[in-house]
């Protein structure tokens, strides 16, 4: 099976939903985050530094070197 990950408009979420749904084989999962997860993101946001912060390349080639 294979997944796909979307972005929708605001304006056409309703409508794209209701698209999806009438789709047999399409499988819908939400996972909604926690608002005590949002809240711990948001306090490490706030108390971060420029410093705590890595580039997308050091990351990326983190991942690869594993």
């Amino acid at each position: 099976m294979k997944q796909v990950t979307l972005s929708v408009p605001e304006d056409k979420y309703d409508f794209f939903m209701e698209l999806m749904k009438s789709i047999d084989f399409v499988s819908i999962e939400n996972f909604p985050i926690p608002v005590s997860h949002k809240n711990i993101v948001r306090e490490r946001i706030k108390n971060s530094t420029r410093d705590d912060f890595k580039s997308w390349k050091e990351v990326r080639t983190s991942f690869k070197t594993k």
